[in-house]
């Protein structure tokens, strides 16, 4: 019965019945992940989502490198403050460099 289904419509139509298709299976298991990442997590939580060793996580929150907070002898992690905090370390491209440049000239002359 599918078969005959796929045979009566056209490309387009089978082009947008895929996509709202892999839409909605996308969609649905990305809602289980965030679902399965708490906003608070632990040193293990943590380190599993940075990829790095828990030693490191370490060094990393005594010498105040990564956004953490502590209850008690237990340290805990926001988890859109790591995520913002990875975003922070993004390399700039030689084309983003180059406008910040330009601008920064453009600016410099209108002064």
């Amino acid at each position: 019965m599918s078969v005959q289904f796929l045979t009566n419509i056209n490309e387009q139509e089978f082009r947008e019945f895929l996509k709202d298709a892999l839409k909605e299976i996308l969609e649905g298991k990305l809602g289980a992940l965030k679902e399965q990442q708490p906003e608070i997590l632990d040193v293990e939580q943590a380190a599993r989502l940075l990829k790095m060793k828990i030693t490191t996580l370490y060094e990393k929150t005594s010498r105040k490198l990564i956004p953490h907070f502590k209850k008690g002898n237990k340290l805990y992690f926001h988890l859109t403050e790591l995520q913002q905090w990875i975003k922070k370390g993004k390399v700039k491209t030689c084309e983003e460099i180059a406008c910040e440049a330009i601008t920064f000239t453009l600016n410099k002359r209108a002064a």
